[in-house]
């Protein structure tokens, strides 16, 4: 089968059970049985909307705030320096004590690496129209550090018009790309492209794509 979308307004994480349903925000799913064919329908999505949104960088925070001596914070600092390239960010809020990583991505997404994407939907990729400092770019997401709830994403992205968050997720049954953004009138292409490409199906209709049964 091939990769299919889902349309919603409002802020609904993939496994949210208290979905924000507010218009001002629109949440574009792609859906299919395996994370390898959802990725390269995002990727070919991706594609599609570069030239407008060519900035890339992939961003997520440290579970566990409370380390237990200095040397062991010490030593998650020497681990995540070892992963960090020239212009990446690791950064701690010294409000919470959790630390924000920030890594710069290729602007084609073909040659994004996905495992850490793959492996965790903590891990957020932020898509700009236009390179804001990376220092700026942690500031304003630090509302995400403690929790990535729809209520912080809608924060975020009220003072944030023109990001695309991108999440993605990994089931033994599924595995789905979504992303999430302001509903405005520059952002209708994302949805034009999605029609594009795949076909649309209702939330209604998904456990039917999953399980390839007919509706009765």
């Amino acid at each position: 089968m091939r990769t299919v979308y889902i349309n919603e307004f409002g802020i609904r994480p993939w496994e949210s059970p208290h979905p924000m349903s507010d218009a001002k925000f629109t949440t574009t799913t792609l859906v299919d049985h395996d994370f390898t064919s959802v990725w390269g329908a995002w990727c070919t999505l991706m594609g599609t909307l570069s030239k407008d949104w060519p900035i890339k960088r992939q961003w997520y925070s440290s579970t566990n705030s409370e380390f237990n001596s200095l040397t062991e914070e010490y030593l998650f600092k020497k681990d995540i320096a070892k992963t960090l390239k020239n212009g990446d960010l690791c950064k701690k809020n010294e409000n919470n004590n959790i630390y924000s990583i920030i890594k710069i991505m290729p602007s084609n997404p073909w040659e994004i690496e996905n495992l850490a994407l793959e492996g965790s939907h903590d891990t957020i990729l932020v898509i700009q129209k236009t390179e804001t400092s990376i220092e700026e770019l942690w500031s304003n997401m630090t509302v995400l550090e403690s929790r990535i709830t729809p209520q912080n994403i809608s924060i975020l992205l009220e003072s944030q018009a023109s990001i695309l968050l991108c999440r993605f997720y990994d089931t033994e049954t599924h595995a789905a790309a979504q992303l999430i953004y302001q509903t405005t009138s520059e952002n209708k292409i994302i949805l034009e492209q999605a029609k594009n490409h795949f076909n649309e199906i209702n939330t209604s209709d998904i456990h039917h794509y999953i399980n390839g049964t007919q509706k009765s």
